[in-house]
């Protein structure tokens, strides 16, 4: 309890600050759809898939993925985890899912809106499964995607050892919270320099449609087991 009520006051810190932008976290994208999402049954909204721009177009791309399997697509193009952590109880605990898969960290890295601080990365992550665990939601963690670096952000020239470091850090952190861990990054990386495979990639940072093809048994398997 005493874990919880700290997060949640840092959770109001972060809102007074980086609520200064309007809609900093992009809370209209999903908010009418929200609604109805609350009014399917429980077994259309099983899993909430929470993230970027890799989990949105996944979404886009292979809908009926989603819709076969009682998933729900809540990522947004660009956003960062301190973006995600900011919507994450109205687009993931308000709709009451069984589990929650968690993608994040590759536009921290890229400097979305913010310099890159690993731990602080890392502390938006903790606080993502705090706040799914304390609602009795499972959580499924996944690696961070590679990338050999981000063609919005040409100046950031160390990307694969700072993917492969975070990584690292949330395989061990799935690992003491009994979370699934999903490792994308193992099955789509190539070459020494450490790149999205290109047979696999729609650009420098996200999967084509063969590339879900890879990811989709992945998560299904984790899924299972921590449901």
């Amino acid at each position: 309890m005493k874990q919880l009520t700290l997060l949640m006051f840092a959770l109001f810190c972060a809102c007074t600050t980086m609520l200064a932008q309007e809609d900093f976290a992009n809370f209209k994208r999903y908010a009418e759809d929200n609604v109805r999402v609350k009014a399917e049954p429980q077994s259309a909204r099983r899993v909430v898939f929470m993230g970027n721009s890799i989990t949105d177009n996944w979404a886009a791309m292979h809908p009926q993925f989603f819709k076969d399997n009682g998933f729900v697509g809540r990522g947004i193009g660009g956003q960062t985890s301190y973006q995600m952590l900011l919507r994450f109880t109205q687009d993931v605990i308000d709709l009451k899912p069984a589990a929650v898969v968690i993608n994040c960290g590759t536009n921290d890295i890229a400097l979305n809106n913010h310099p890159y601080v690993e731990d602080r990365t890392f502390e938006n992550i903790e606080a993502m499964v705090t706040l799914a665990k304390a609602h009795k939601i499972a959580v499924i963690l996944t690696s961070v995607l590679p990338a050999e670096g981000f063609s919005w952000r040409p100046e950031v020239t160390d990307a694969p050892d700072k993917i492969e470091k975070l990584n690292a850090r949330i395989k061990e952190y799935a690992r003491k919270k009994h979370c699934q861990y999903v490792d994308y990054y193992s099955a789509l990386v190539y070459g020494e320099g450490r790149q999205l495979n290109p047979q696999l990639r729609k650009d420098i940072a996200h999967p084509n449609s063969e590339g879900y093809d890879v990811m989709e048994p992945l998560v299904l398997q984790a899924i299972k087991k921590a449901l």
